[in-house]
């Protein structure tokens, strides 16, 4: 009987039939990341505080509301005209010009941060769908793997009862395909294991219950990352949500600098008083008629140490804000390089496997096989063969799934949700 069945056949065909049948078992990444742009609740969280953020504008760059007092004599005030009975005063402060346009331009940067931590929230939970995809993508398809392997142990374990039913194999073959096979099903559970952790995290990014099921992962894009190191820096720069938060954060404070030194003027305070004076009375010609005034006051600002220290403060604030910005933009850069470096240690580690590896563990394989089939080779040194092929191919799947999460953590890193 000829076993040139090998589990890179096997395997072949079983994922062609995945990607090809259109079943909906298959799981796609772009259907789960909307899914999770849409249901999740951190990302919900986040737009909420960007939403309520954005309605501080109007507050801090509208006056205070007037006021308006009323008086009424317990015992009048006897005046020319009359006693005055009724006292109506309506005040409204008005800060020196440009306090009010300045408050509401860093309430707006308020705004724009708290904008920037919404789409990096978005953009952190696509990555955290994207690592838990790659890793499901590893672990079905190991789970094919040690299927396909299995399968062909039981047909080694067929043929090796069938030579010591007739005398023409030992008995420990036999056993080995056994031990074998069982060794088999205790990785099978280990990835059934990890697999469940895999699916309770995208649950929790799905905001789906967290039994719920998660279908197989069939394929993944295999294209490699074209960009080069320089250009990635060069987008993150422009586009990471957290140096244009720093850069808001900037730009407030040069708005703090300038409303400290408009706090050396002086506010204005407009007030207006009306008075009743009850009429009938004929003591003079204007009995009767009802006063009114308006007044203007302004405050003193006299105590300039508290003023200096405002601007000292501000200006300190900025030079704080700057050199956050200046350190985050170094680990950003230092972030960028370290995961180029592993992108391309993973794209040198997937290449070997494909071109050098497992092709050659496959001629070791078909060699091996010839060899046992004309009784020059033992059952033994043949399952060696078998299970280095299998090594290699799930080694294969590891670094398959781990190239692709280094490109996820670099669009991350330049500030891309895709």
């Amino acid at each position: 009987m000829k076993l040139m069945i090998s589990v890179s056949l096997l395997f072949t065909l079983s994922i062609a039939a995945m990607a090809q049948s259109g079943e909906d078992g298959i799981v796609l990444l772009e259907k789960l990341i909307q899914e999770a742009l849409q249901n999740n609740p951190l990302i919900q969280s986040a737009e909420q505080q960007w939403r309520a953020t954005e309605q501080r504008v109007p507050q801090v760059s509208s006056l205070d509301d007037p006021v308006l007092s009323y008086t009424r004599w317990a015992s009048s005030v006897e005046t020319r005209v009359g006693p005055q009975e009724n006292v109506f005063m309506l005040s409204q402060r008005l800060p020196f010009f440009g306090k009010l346009g300045l408050r509401g331009d860093m309430a707006e940067q308020d705004a724009a941060i708290a904008g920037e931590k919404y789409e990096s929230t978005r953009r952190d939970v696509v990555y955290k769908v994207k690592l838990a995809y790659y890793d499901l993508f590893w672990i079905d398809h190991s789970l094919t793997i040690l299927n396909d392997y299995q399968n062909l142990l039981e047909t080694f374990q067929q043929v090796a009862s069938r030579k010591y039913a007739t005398g023409m194999g030992i008995q420990a073959n036999v056993l080995k395909a056994q031990v074998e096979i069982s060794s088999i099903e205790e990785r099978r559970l280990n990835f059934a294991k990890m697999r469940e952790g895999a699916v309770a995290r995208l649950n929790a990014l799905l905001e789906r219950p967290r039994d719920a099921q998660i279908g197989t992962v069939a394929i993944i894009d295999t294209t490699l990352f074209s960009q080069t190191e320089q250009e990635v820096v060069q987008q993150a720069i422009m586009a990471r949500q957290e140096l244009r938060a720093a850069e808001a954060m900037v730009r407030k404070a040069d708005l703090g600098i300038k409303l400290a030194h408009k706090n050396y003027w002086p506010d204005l305070m407009l007030m207006g008083t009306y008075i009743t004076v009850p009429s009938g009375r004929t003591a003079a010609p204007d009995a009767g008629k009802n006063p009114w005034s308006i007044q203007a006051s302004i405050n003193l600002p006299l105590w300039i140490g508290k003023r200096n220290a405002a601007v000292d403060e501000a200006q300190a604030s900025r030079v704080a804000n700057e050199q956050y910005y200046q350190n985050l933009k170094n680990e950003v850069e230092a972030e960028i390089r370290d995961l180029f470096a592993r992108l391309k240690t993973a794209e040198q580690t997937v290449t070997l496997y494909e071109r050098k590896l497992i092709p050659d563990a496959e001629r070791t394989l078909q060699s091996a096989m010839s060899s046992y089939q004309t009784g020059t080779l033992d059952f033994l040194t043949l399952l060696d063969s078998e299970r280095m092929l299998l090594n290699f191919r799930l080694a294969y799947m590891k670094e398959l799934a781990n190239y692709r999460q280094q490109v996820a953590g670099l669009e991350r890193a330049a500030g891309s949700e895709r």
